[in-house]
């Protein structure tokens, strides 16, 4: 019996405005435009999109420009270009600190200037939010909000944090983390739950889906992730890891591929759940009954 019912979406971020799957016109970005230029002329979704690249995307042997790093602070921290996101905002200017104050031509009062925009920004953080802020300084992660929870059932739902998540089940939790920080300098393009009917009882899975880049060769590549996890009790189990690797930019983010966007179709076989991805050749995968941990 196949079953696609969506019961709950999370709403995601990115520094283009997010239409339905698929559908997202990508921002359209001149080969020779820069962000100072962008920032100057009032084009912040274009800044932002380029700040991401020189923040996100560098090679893993050099260090981003602080510069860059504080100007895509003070968006994130504004709301200018991107949805307003304060933690990653305290995270990057913490992290523009510290290299200011490294920097071999940080002056004095560059250090100072640095340090006040710390404290502009984090100090009105409450303190969760402010420890939070050190995880998105090495960590950073866009497009799923903080401290958003996804109900599975009355009395059973799932809160995203910053790289882990939090299972709720009548009264008792557990937190653990989201697997191998696949959402590091990364984008959640969508989270959605789907619950599937097996005989008398419904088993929840849950759909992510992340792009983000990497240095290969010399070339910058993207590449899309799937992920499939099924919630057992008050486990987040990862069930199954599709991956597309393409050249090109993750930012902005591009619209999701046909293989993507149409979801993933699920049948019941009894005590297993199959999966299918439109592909070429379509992307098939099991996932086996297990007993849940107490």
């Amino acid at each position: 019996m196949r079953r696609t019912l969506l019961v709950a979406a999370i709403v995601l971020a990115t520094a283009a405005p997010v239409a339905a799957a698929g559908t997202r016109t990508p921002l359209a970005i001149a080969p020779d435009d820069t962000w100072t230029a962008a920032v100057k002329r009032g084009d912040y979704p274009t800044a932002a999109a380029l700040l991401q690249r020189a923040v996100f995307e560098h090679p893993g042997t050099q260090a981003p420009d602080p510069a860059a790093v504080k100007q895509l602070a003070l968006l994130y921290g504004d709301g200018k270009g991107v949805e307003r996101d304060p933690v990653l905002a305290c995270g990057l200017l913490r992290a523009h600190a510290i290299a200011t104050a490294k920097g071999p031509r940080g002056t004095a009062a560059a250090r100072k200037a640095a340090t006040d925009l710390v404290e502009r920004y984090c100090a009105p953080l409450p303190a969760p939010q402010r420890a939070a802020a050190f995880a998105a300084m090495a960590c950073p992660r866009v497009g799923l909000k903080r401290g958003s929870v996804m109900t599975l059932e009355p009395g059973w739902s799932i809160q995203f944090n910053d790289r882990s998540a939090t299972v709720t089940r009548n009264g008792e939790t557990r937190e653990q983390p989201l697997a191998q920080d696949l959402l590091c300098r990364a984008q959640v393009m969508r989270v959605q739950h789907i619950p599937l009917s097996s005989g008398m009882t419904v088993r929840h899975v849950i759909e992510l889906v992340t792009i983000q880049s990497s240095w290969r060769n010399g070339a910058v590549n993207r590449e899309t992730v799937w992920q499939l996890y099924e919630v057992r009790g008050l486990e987040l189990d990862l069930a199954a890891v599709q991956r597309w690797t393409e050249p090109g930019s993750a930012w902005p983010a591009p619209a999701l591929p046909y293989t993507l966007a149409a979801g993933a179709t699920f049948t019941v076989r009894g005590a297993d759940i199959e999966y299918q991805i439109l592909d070429d050749p379509p992307r098939r995968g099991t996932v086996a009954l297990r007993t849940a941990k107490r």
